[in-house]
């Protein structure tokens, strides 16, 4: 059996994944997120904790 004090706080975490759930859908709404397209044609693609990174080289400089 739950006592009251469980009971409640398993409602208010509850009550808050719903909120920020809702948060982060309104959010996804006003602020639509672009669609990544590379700009550099040259590069590689790495995985970096869990998110995927586009490996550019360094523009070379000119000697003069």
């Amino acid at each position: 059996m739950e006592s009251g004090l469980e009971k409640e706080l398993r409602e208010w975490r509850e009550n808050r994944v719903r909120a920020m759930s809702a948060l982060a859908a309104t959010r996804a709404q006003i602020f639509p997120m672009p669609s990544v397209t590379p700009s550099h044609k040259g590069g590689r693609r790495l995985r970096v904790n869990g998110q995927e990174v586009l490996v550019v080289a360094k523009a070379r400089r000119i000697s003069n």
